[in-house]
């Protein structure tokens, strides 16, 4: 096999110097396309459903937060310890180094304690970012394509992408003859996929947790999966596994407990329905 994805550099617009020449990256303009994306059909579902779309724009600020705080601390942590020991000051840079799994973390921490503390529906509103989340997700990791973010390690793949390796400084520029894994354009695939079954299993009703749990369960294999696919030069592993890899294993087992510990909750039309007749 050989990669159909022609070679591409990082994509940068440059506005017109009358704009001031300022340049927008691919990577920033999917991200947040990315969240509003996400907010607008965690709204519909929430119309739908009979709950409050302005819930959402109340919350969005904490995933914003949770993303960049929770990511950049996981990545500090989990990835280059002995760089943030040594220059701690750059802790402060949310916006430099962000680990996917800590963002999810420190996003899921701060929602559900802005649900508890305004006494609202933790597992309903837990579905609608699920499922809100599988468009966002997919725009965000579109970003990450963009921006050649996640390169793998070298392949003929056919879905490999040339031009995103890592090469040597003596060398410079982009190879375009070697090709990668992609590992940012993958999970967008399975973002993507999960967005079209989110899309066609919410044709009825489902019990609260139902998209939180799959959504968390599905990853969790997946990820742990395409983790093996990372390049040498962007690899952390810890006794043979990566810190996201570790992290897998508890996503799953999470998951699991949610599906099943969940099974027989009542649906988010039943939530809303007592809670109307209270």
């Amino acid at each position: 096999m050989h990669p159909i994805i022609p070679c591409f550099e990082r994509i940068v617009f440059t506005l017109p110097e009358f704009l001031g020449s300022l340049q927008l990256h691919g990577f920033g303009i999917l991200v947040a396309s990315g969240f509003l994306a996400a907010a607008n059909l965690g709204q519909r579902k929430c119309r739908r459903d009979g709950l409050d779309p302005e819930v959402v724009n109340k919350f969005l600020f904490w995933i914003v937060a949770g993303v960049f705080i929770g990511g950049h601390l996981g990545h500090a942590l989990m990835y280059d310890p002995k760089h943030y020991w040594e220059n701690p000051q750059e802790l402060l840079h949310v916006w430099q180094g962000l680990s996917s799994f800590g963002g999810f973390v420190a996003s899921a921490i701060f929602v559900a304690v802005f649900l508890k503390r305004n006494k609202l529906p933790l597992w309903a509103f837990g579905d609608v970012i699920a499922y809100g989340l599988s468009l966002g997700w997919f725009l965000g990791r579109m970003g990450c394509t963009a921006a050649h973010d996640h390169p793998g390690r070298v392949s003929e793949f056919f879905l490999a992408i040339p031009g995103m390796c890592p090469v040597s400084s003596a060398r410079g520029g982009v190879d375009c003859f070697v090709a990668c894994h992609d590992l940012g354009f993958y999970e967008a695939l399975f973002t993507l996929g999960m967005l079209l079954v989110f899309l066609w299993l919410d044709r009825k009703p489902r019990h609260t947790g139902f998209f939180l749990g799959w959504m968390i369960t599905a990853y969790a294999p997946v990820r742990f999966g395409m983790d093996f696919l990372r390049h040498p030069s962007t690899d952390v592993r810890y006794f043979g596994l990566t810190p996201a890899q570790y992290g897998c294993f508890v996503m799953l087992a999470f998951g699991l407990w949610i599906l099943i510990g969940r099974r027989n909750a009542p649906t988010i039309q039943q939530v809303v329905a007592q809670a109307r007749g209270a």
